[in-house]
């Protein structure tokens, strides 16, 4: 699939979630235990419309590991695309997000470019996040995995670029992913560790949905402890989540 495609195909999946019962848009995301249904929703629509208006502050995401003035201005970006939707129905932001898709979808493809300021990737940005917000909201609601999420595996490719950074700039061995029948190696020469899971479970462990404790569970062969604190995107998550 075409990434524009993927994202189209998520957006259907995730309003198709939300929407089924608007009346639970206040619940709690354990995942984004500071947001509700809602307030996922808000964000990945947001996100969405600043890509396309140039609204995107200039963000080193790379960097946002070990930059709190990065961090802070993530959180300020992501805060502001909540609150300014909060007064708005579910029914209408999922209309305006629809809408959206006409001009966002040539940008995710390539043909047009997004307007100044920018992130770099900004199209696997997208739908990465969108692919992790969706279990986000699976999880909440008590809806089961979806086991067809076009957009896995694009996450772990997109979150596994920001760990192979973390990697290099500590000087680490490398580290390698064993999932289903595919090894993904982050790092430069031999790894210094193994860790094998499922495609879902590295990307949200990848993506800061479970803890430190529950990435131990995962199947090791080397030392893990290195690689603990800099696996996750956001910083180590304290609380388990089972989702």
């Amino acid at each position: 699939m075409e990434m524009q495609d993927i994202y189209a195909a998520q957006q259907e999946a995730f309003l198709a979630l939300v929407t089924e019962e608007p009346d639970r848009a206040g619940i709690r995301v354990p995942a984004c235990p500071e947001w509700t249904v809602h307030d996922v929703l808000a964000h990945v629509f947001g996100l969405a419309h600043d890509a396309v208006t140039g609204s995107i502050p200039q963000l080193d995401l790379l960097e946002q590991w070990r930059d709190d003035g990065v961090a802070g201005a993530r959180d300020a970006m992501t805060g502001a695309q909540v609150a300014r939707s909060s007064g708005r129905s579910v029914e209408e932001l999922a209309s305006d997000w629809r809408a959206l898709l006409r001009d966002l979808s040539p940008m995710l493809s390539g043909a047009v470019p997004f307007p100044e300021p920018s992130l770099f990737g900004l199209n696997a940005v997208l739908v990465s996040d969108l692919a992790v917000h969706d279990q986000d909201v699976r999880g909440a609601l008590g809806a089961p995995r979806d086991p067809f999420n076009p957009g896995l595996p694009l996450a772990l490719a997109t979150y596994g670029f920001g760990v192979d950074y973390r990697i290099r700039q500590l000087g680490l061995p490398a580290l390698a992913l064993r999932y289903e029948d595919r090894e993904r190696v982050l790092g430069a020469g031999d790894p210094g560790a193994t860790v094998s899971a499922d495609r879902f479970e590295l990307v949200r462990a990848l993506s800061g949905r479970r803890s430190r404790r529950q990435l131990l569970d995962y199947d090791w062969e080397g030392d893990p402890e290195p690689y603990l604190a800099i696996l996750p995107a956001y910083g180590e998550r304290h609380d388990p989540l089972d989702d």
